[in-house]
């Protein structure tokens, strides 16, 4: 499972963030895809696969009382509608996981922007038409 956690820390703890992090090695067990500094300050961004809580744990400890971490349970969105389509074929439910624009409420929409269109043709046509006959 791919976790992203955003990391923060307050502005005086900086320097030992920096030195924590410069001496630091992820532990065995967690693989990290990828991460980011916030360019405004104070902030990281990472994304890895953990093989269980224990190495969640081990990898968060050095940082305890240091950083506040916030850990969210992360998906490709097209890797989650296939996940979705799966357990609602399981549980015998369907499921719309139409792209906007696409299925049956999107062409709907489309329809309605379509007709709206071709109104405002015609009332633009027919306003034009007013203003001839008046001038």
């Amino acid at each position: 499972m791919l976790l992203m956690d955003i990391i923060t820390w307050e502005p005086k703890d900086s320097e030992k963030v920096k030195s924590s992090y410069m001496n630091y090695e992820y532990p065995q067990g967690l693989k990290v895809i990828d991460e980011w500094i916030d360019l405004a300050g104070y902030r990281m961004f990472l994304i890895y696969e953990a093989d269980d809580e224990k190495v969640y744990a081990a990898a968060n400890l050095p940082f305890v009382g240091l950083c506040r971490f916030e850990t969210f349970p992360v998906m490709k969105p097209g890797k989650y509608m296939e996940v979705v389509q799966e357990l609602a074929g399981k549980a015998g439910q369907e499921v719309e996981t139409s792209a906007p624009g696409e299925g049956a409420a999107g062409e709907e929409v489309l329809t309605q922007i379509e007709n709206l269109e071709k109104r405002i043709q015609r009332l633009e046509h027919h306003s034009f038409i007013q203003q001839e006959d008046t001038t």
